[in-house]
């Protein structure tokens, strides 16, 4: 479904058009909607809006700028501290839990690069870690990027269909799903009745969470970071 049918779907449900039920209010009530069933997907596919990217390791550098988007939805954090070496997992910790100065060399005496952690500051990742020297892709990271929010609703494009590598489309199988909650929404604040299929809308999404909730083993994503972003930052398939 595009977003120009989901707009006709809506009016069809609310017994609108664009006049009744304005565009630009469809469109609030679209995203609100839209966001609320993802966290409903997420919840029977944990990984399921996982978006992968991949950066260099810099030569004697510890702090990483990156998104507030992707900081805040941090999955995880793996770095590798030689070309040929493997990825170990960088364990959080809380800035006020290190004690100590940010100096290279006290740094280099109280951590390693087998048992790396790293904490969040000034929108950026900082490294406690052994040495760092240039590694191509020596940090990977995993963070939650929801289903992109609608910009129109006159689009032509599915929207199940990623808008872009950073970005996630809204699955299919919830299409008349999001329709039907926007209409139920509409028709709430309207004080008007709700139609059986309506009022059946919980038992319904259980179903279509249900069925969703067995993941696509062949599914690909590719992940990179939002344009925009502070540093050069390359995507993979995950």
């Amino acid at each position: 479904m595009t977003s120009t049918e989901l707009n006709n779907l809506i009016n069809y449900k609310c017994r609108t058009n664009d006049t009744t039920f304005p565009v630009a209010d469809k469109l609030v009530f679209v995203n609100l909607m839209k966001d609320e069933i993802a966290s409903r997907i997420q919840q029977v596919r944990k990984t399921i809006w996982n978006m992968p990217a991949l950066d260099d390791l810099v030569l004697n550098q510890r702090e990483y700028a990156f998104p507030a988007d992707v900081l805040n939805n941090l999955v995880n954090l793996e770095l590798k501290f030689t070309a040929s070496g493997n990825y170990v997992l960088a364990t959080p910790m809380a800035r006020r839990n290190y004690k100590d100065v940010l100096q290279e060399s006290v740094i280099v005496d109280n951590f390693n690069n087998d048992t790396p952690k790293y904490f969040i500051r000034r929108k950026a990742i900082y490294i406690l870690s052994g040495s760092i020297i240039a590694v191509t892709e020596g940090l990977k990271l995993v963070y939650d990027s929801f289903p992109a929010s609608l910009a129109n609703m006159t689009g032509v494009a599915d929207l199940s269909i990623d808008p872009s590598t950073t970005t996630h489309g809204f699955p299919r199988e919830f299409h008349e799903l999001l329709a039907r909650r926007v209409s139920i929404e509409y028709k709430d604040r309207n004080e008007m009745k709700l139609s059986k299929k309506e009022l059946e809308y919980e038992i319904d999404l259980e179903k279509a969470l249900d069925s969703f909730s067995v993941s696509n083993l062949d599914e690909t994503i590719i992940g990179a970071l939002p344009s925009g972003a502070s540093r050069s930052f390359n995507g993979y398939n995950n």
